[in-house]
């Protein structure tokens, strides 16, 4: 079985039993706001005392999810769920826009 992902800007996401491939602009954001999600969500799991990466956090919410909202997030507890829920909120919509065939 596979699934072809479309979306708004015609960038595919295509997955199949030995894995996926993403090509374009929206797909290659899909992943990074998921790494992203990831990387705050493994800090709250663990109440702030581990990170995917050094810095991990901070770089997530600098380098992907500021430019996409146009915000600037504080680096408190509130700041970084603040970060986490637009991240959720842009993976929706760019997850609801998109059209999807599964074979």
């Amino acid at each position: 079985m596979s699934t072809e992902i479309i979306y708004q800007d015609g960038s595919m996401s295509t997955f199949d039993d030995t894995g996926g491939f993403h090509n374009g602009g929206l797909a290659i954001e899909r992943i990074r706001l998921i790494t992203a999600r990831q990387a705050l969500e493994t800090y709250f799991k663990f109440d702030g005392k581990f990170e995917l990466t050094r810095g991990g956090v901070k770089k997530a919410i600098k380098n992907v999810i500021e430019p996409l909202t146009g915000k600037t997030y504080k680096q408190s507890k509130k700041g970084k769920q603040e970060a986490l829920d637009d991240c959720k909120e842009l993976l929706f919509f760019l997850e609801h826009n998109a059209v999807r065939y599964t074979e």
